[in-house]
C-alpha cells in the first residue's frame, strides 16, 4: 500500500516594507558642474540630521562632463537619485526634480553651494511647526574661491549690509541657491517659470506667486551655505546679459509694475540715462585704460569699480535687446503672478551671480 505524500507548504515571505519618506528633499540642477557638484553632494552627507532626514535629488540638465555619472548610490547618510533631461535651464530642472521629489520640503540648492552642517536640521526647524512656508538661508562667499584678482575685486566688500526681515521676508531677497519651501505650496503656485531659460530672477518671481499665494517667507541665518565659483569678467557679462534679457521678461509678465521695474532698473523713464552712462560708450572708452593700469598695480578697489561699470553695461546690453523684441508667452506660472507691491532693494551685479 503507497504512503500518502506529505506537502509542504511554504509561507509566503512577508513583503518588504517601502521606505518611509524623506521629511525634505534637497533638489539641485547641474550642467556640467565637475568642478563643484561633488563636493556639494558631500557637504550634504556631512549634515547634523537624522539617516532618513532627507534625499538628494540631482538633475542633470544636458550635462558633457560626466559629472553627474558618479553621483547615484553615494555613500552616506541621505540618498542621492539623479535623473536626466535634455538642456532647457534651471528653472525646468528645477521642476523636474520638484516633481521627482518625495519630501513634503523642497530645500533649492546649486551645485557650486556647500552647505554647513546645521543647514538641513536649521531649514527643518521652521517647516516642523507649520506648513506653508518658504525659508531662505544665508548665503556667504566661500573664501577659497578668491583665488584670482577678479574674484578678490568683485567680492573685496565682505560685509553683507542687506537688512533682511526674519519673519515676512520680501519676495526681492529670496535666492534659490539655498531657499526650502512646502512642497504643496510650491506645485499650488504652478513651480519655476520655465521661460526663464537664461540666467537670473526665476527665483524672485517664484517668490512673488508664493506671496501671493499666502506662503509666509522667513529668513534664518543658521541654514548657512557658501558659494564657491571662480568667475571670470567674460562668465560674469555672459550672466548679466542673461539678466538683462530676463529683467524685462519679469516685468512684462508682473503687468509693467512700477515697483518692480524701479527694482529692476528698466523703467522706461530710467533708460535713457542708463543707454547713455553703460551702451553709449562715452564712460566706458576712458574706463578701459584706468582698468589695466589697475590690474598692474593691483588696485582692487578701482578694478571692482571698473569692472562693475563692465557688468552694468552686459546688463544693459541684454535690456535693451530684450525691448526690441516682442513679450513671449509667458511659462509656468502665467495669470498667476498677479502685480504685487513688496518693497523693493537696490538690485547689484551681485544679485545674479
Amino acid at each position: 500500500m503507497a504512503r500518502p505524500s506529505l506537502q509542504v507548504t511554504q509561507a509566503a515571505p512577508d513583503p518588504v516594507p517601502a521606505p518611509a519618506a524623506p521629511q525634505l528633499s534637497v533638489v539641485i540642477p547641474a550642467r556640467n558642474a565637475g568642478a563643484t557638484l561633488h563636493r556639494a553632494v558631500r557637504a550634504l552627507q556631512a549634515q547634523e540630521a537624522a539617516p532618513g532626514t532627507f534625499e538628494v535629488v540631482v538633475v542633470d540638465d544636458g550635462s558633457m562632463d560626466g559629472s553627474c555619472d558618479s553621483l547615484e548610490g553615494m555613500a552616506g547618510p541621505a540618498p542621492v537619485r539623479v535623473v536626466r533631461q535634455p538642456p532647457r535651464g534651471r528653472a525646468a530642472a528645477r521642476n523636474y526634480g520638484a516633481r521627482e521629489a518625495r519630501g513634503r520640503v523642497l530645500l533649492f540648492l546649486d551645485a557650486d553651494i556647500l552647505a554647513t552642517p546645521g543647514l538641513v536640521r536649521a531649514h527643518l526647524a521652521h517647516h516642523a511647526g507649520r506648513p506653508g512656508l518658504g525659508v531662505q538661508g544665508r548665503l556667504a562667499t566661500d573664501p577659497a574661491s578668491l583665488a584670482t584678482f577678479f574674484m578678490r575685486a568683485t567680492h573685496r566688500v565682505a560685509l553683507d549690509t542687506t537688512r533682511r526681515r526674519r519673519e515676512g521676508l520680501s519676495p526681492y531677497h529670496v535666492v534659490t541657491r539655498n531657499f526650502s519651501v512646502d512642497a504643496a505650496a510650491f506645485h499650488r503656485a504652478g513651480g519655476f517659470d520655465e521661460a526663464f531659460r537664461g540666467y537670473g530672477w526665476e527665483d524672485i518671481e517664484l517668490a512673488y506667486r508664493l506671496v501671493r499665494d499666502g506662503v509666509v517667507l522667513r529668513y534664518e541665518p543658521a541654514a548657512l551655505a557658501y558659494h564657491h565659483h571662480v568667475q571670470t569678467l567674460d562668465d560674469l557679462c555672459e550672466k548679466m546679459r542673461q539678466a538683462g534679457d530676463g529683467a524685462v521678461y519679469f516685468w512684462r509678465k508682473h503687468g509693467r509694475a512700477w515697483r518692480l521695474g524701479l527694482f529692476l532698473e528698466i523703467l522706461p523713464v530710467l533708460l535713457p540715462v542708463k543707454w547713455l552712462v553703460y551702451r553709449s560708450g562715452l564712460l566706458t572708452a576712458p574706463l578701459l585704460p584706468v582698468l589695466r593700469l589697475a590690474e598692474r598695480l593691483g588696485l582692487l578697489a578701482v578694478a571692482g569699480e571698473v569692472y562693475n561699470h563692465l557688468l552694468w553695461r552686459a546688463y544693459y546690453e541684454g535690456v535693451f535687446g530684450a525691448w526690441r523684441r516682442p513679450a513671449p508667452v509667458a511659462g509656468s506660472g502665467e495669470g498667476r503672478g498677479a502685480s504685487m507691491r513688496p518693497r523693493p532693494r537696490h538690485v547689484t551685479p551681485q544679485d545674479v551671480r
